[in-house]
């Protein structure tokens, strides 16, 4: 006769006892000592962990006095249910809320609508875990072959009834939403999702380790854990610490392989960083109980790996098994500078910033596979109206992002920082006409840091702040106009259109501004710089000082975070949050007007400043102020209406550079000086506004000068306590200064 090798005590030489209602003989007892001494590694693993529940456990967690048997409690050699091997228990009734996600793509297949219910293995693990049946009850009881019967146990775990409770760490229940899901083929994954690795030559196992599908290819829960008990933590098949020391996989990357995660790598799959212990720790899973390098591992976001962020079991429902439910909130939880360097979750407490902690956002950034094969972006359609949103995942990728901000100046200064590497945007395809917005993208993901590669900084914002996103009706902008009243943001890829007049170089170089090295005879011979050193470059060459972006020249390209960021020059670089509306930067240079931050790259000693004139104003082809009455001119005079009090912005530039709200289509948008097409004014021999990147601050008309004419400047007639930005009627003036040198057409020499 066949004897499967259910009774322990045989094991473990209890005394002899009534088998299946007869007494064993002495030949019949030697043959299931051997059986069951064929089966002791699995009873002897069982024997150490929960799933002992006999009345020789040392676990306690949940235990009967009623028999010393381990194996009773699943399975049973005589009338054994056909849902598993041997199986002593019955299934669960139970219908179950099971996981969906928009982006897993196994939810398309077989149900359109939604992963099948629990099936195989996963089915019995959960005829426990669901918290439905009781534990104790199995179909055939321990020895005498009596069915059904309720085995009594007690613990801590487990309700009168025998159930597991809902505060027990074991207890799943039957809403499987916030799970990883089970009882799916895998094959439906792959290749579909280009981020799952593919199992081997079997189609069944994943490299040497013992993480396998079932036979019917499925993904269930044995795939992760192993009842019988195994090496490591949680019944788990393989280890979920990355141990630097062996590379190994994990229980996760064995079949994960998130894009940049290895090829980068992530700094979030290499820091070392631990937790200061301020605050709550960010850590869900302690891994010391994991080895790493021969010895207890340490807790930091290298060897967490994937559970610094995620959790297997009780995560985020319906968000990607994130460890919390709103994702800001697992960034912050290492990014508020108890974990990683620089406290980014002080920013957003700011006044003005990308609001990510907004309640009201919560649940919006949904990113979903829109082919199969593609990355998890977000759709147009998510990113506008009332799904309008921002969130960390909009701008940085957790498994591409490395360490780092993105340099600034040079010719190549609008290339994505390291820390945005995995990111996406969208790229202007074509541009519209000139002082036209662009109404065709093409998405682009922020793979490398080589120039040319379609990676401007500038594209991940445009996703959002363009006709991408809102399309003909653009969003208000947050902190209004300069006057506080509603305004509609402007689309960048009108304001910085590569053709317009003028625009700062966030999408490409302003070649327009690049006169010969030796047009300016007061610009030093050595070194020739020409019209860098009206920018904060020129000044490094010649005070060897570093000021504001002392790396900007007249050549460089810029990054939109070049002018938005924090107000504080102390905290991280990024738009997150700042004191200044526009979450604007302040003059980091230490010099000038605090709120003037353009002189963190356009000379303060050259364009001068509330009450100075620069030394070098002769830098500049137009020196200023351009009325040519030096301090005393109602642009650098300090008053209620004069100076930077001159417009609404505080910012003594944007009197004359920049704008004021133009209607565009339909909408009052708020300019400014991201670039400008604006036609002449309405003076007639004028020049048009837009070459000086004017888009109607306080400026009607201008007339540019040459060596041997003057400045000419009209104002707009306004009524300064309804005007959107001007403070002041300025007189008009018709001699003003002269160039200090000569260009022959406006378009070849605008500065």
């Amino acid at each position: 006769m066949s004897i499967s090798a259910t009774d322990s005590r045989a094991c473990a030489g209890a005394p002899e006892r009534p088998v299946f209602g007869r007494r064993v003989r002495p030949m019949l007892a030697l043959l299931l000592v051997l059986a069951f001494a064929n089966a002791s590694p699995a009873l002897a693993g069982i024997a150490g962990t929960r799933h002992n529940f006999g009345s020789m456990s040392q676990t306690g967690y949940i235990q009967t006095t009623y028999t010393s048997e381990i194996c009773v409690f699943c399975h049973t050699p005589h009338n054994s249910a056909p849902s598993g091997p041997i199986w002593n228990r019955a299934a669960s009734g139970a219908t179950y809320n099971v996981y969906a996600s928009q982006s897993l793509v196994a939810t398309m297949s077989p149900n359109p609508a939604a992963l099948s219910q629990p099936t195989g293995a996963s089915k019995l693990c959960l005829s426990c875990h669901d918290g439905t049946i009781a534990i104790g009850y199995v179909l055939n009881n321990a020895g005498s072959g009596a069915m059904p019967i309720n085995i009594t146990l007690s613990g801590s775990d487990i309700d009168s009834s025998g159930k597991l409770t809902p505060s027990s760490v074991s207890y799943i229940g039957t809403d499987l939403t916030n799970q990883h899901p089970i009882s799916f083929a895998y094959s439906l994954s792959y290749p579909s999702n280009v981020e799952l690795n593919s199992p081997g030559a079997d189609g069944i196992t994943f490299g040497n380790l013992d993480i396998k599908l079932d036979t019917n290819k499925n993904i269930q829960c044995t795939t992760c854990h192993d009842p019988h008990g195994t090496a490591y933590p949680k019944f788990l098949t393989a280890t979920i610490a990355y141990d630097v020391s062996a590379n190994n996989l994990t229980v996760c990357t064995a079949c994960h392989e998130k894009r940049y995660w290895d090829a980068n790598p992530s700094v979030h799959k290499t820091s070392t960083a631990t937790w200061n212990g301020v605050g709550t720790s960010p850590w869900y899973e302690d891994m010391s109980a994991y080895t790493c390098n021969g010895g207890p591992c340490q807790n930091t976001p290298q060897t967490q790996s994937c559970l610094a962020c995620h959790r297997t079991h009780g995560g985020a429902k319906g968000r990607d098994l994130l460890e919390l439910n709103g994702e800001e909130q697992v960034c912050l939880a290492c990014h508020n500078g108890n974990v990683a360097p620089g406290n980014i979750d002080a920013l957003f407490n700011y006044p003005y910033r990308h609001d990510v902690k907004s309640a009201a956002t919560y649940g919006l950034h949904t990113p979903s596979r829109q082919n199969p094969g593609d990355p998890v972006r977000e759709a147009p359609s998510k990113l506008a109206g009332s799904n309008r949103h921002v969130k960390c995942a909009d701008c940085h990728n957790a498994h591409g992002s490395m360490a780092g901000d993105h340099a600034a100046g040079g010719t190549n200064g609008n290339i994505a920082g390291p820390n945005m590497l995995g990111g996406w945007g969208v790229m202007p395809n074509p541009w519209g006409a000139a002082g036209r917005a662009a109404t065709t993208y093409t998405v682009v993901d922020m793979t490398t840091l080589t120039p040319g590669s379609n990676n401007l900084e500038s594209y991940v914002c445009i996703k959002c702040h363009s006709y991408y996103a809102y399309l003909i009706t653009p969003p208000t902008v947050p902190s209004g106009d300069a006057n506080g009243t509603i305004a509609f943001e402007s689309d960048p890829t009108a304001d910085f259109n590569i053709y317009n007049m003028s625009f700062h170089p966030a999408f490409a170089s302003a070649g327009q501004n690049q006169p010969p090295l030796t047009a300016n005879p007061n610009w030093p011979a050595s070194p020739a710089l020409g019209l860098t050193y009206t920018f904060m470059n020129g000044y490094y060459q010649q005070t060897s000082l570093k000021l504001g972006l002392y790396n900007m020249t007249h050549t460089s390209t810029m990054t939109c975070s070049d002018c938005h960021g924090s107000s504080n020059s102390s905290d991280p670089k990024g738009p997150h949050g700042s004191n200044n509306k526009w979450i604007l930067r302040a003059n980091e240079t230490g010099v000038g007007s605090i709120a003037n931050f353009c002189y963190n790259c356009h000379r303060r000693d050259v364009y001068g400043d509330e009450g100075y004139v620069g030394p070098y104003a002769n830098y500049s082809r137009v020196p200023h102020p351009v009325d040519g009455l030096g301090a005393n001119s109602p642009f650098y005079t300090a008053g209620i209406n004069t100076g930077n009090n001159g417009n609404k912005f505080g910012i003594l530039c944007l009197t004359c550079h920049g704008g004021s709200s133009v209607v565009v289509n339909g909408n009052n948008e708020m300019k400014g000086v991201h670039g400008s097409n604006a036609a002449a004014g309405s003076v007639s021999g004028t020049d048009p506004l837009g070459y000086r990147m004017m888009n109607g601050a306080c400026v009607e008309s201008y007339k540019r000068p040459s060596t041997g004419t003057a400045a000419q400047m009209y104002f707009r007639t306004i009524t300064p306590s309804t005007d959107p930005v001007c403070n002041n009627n300025f007189s008009n003036f018709t001699n003003g200064v002269m160039a200090t040198y000569n260009c022959n057409t406006i378009s070849s020499c605008v500065n």
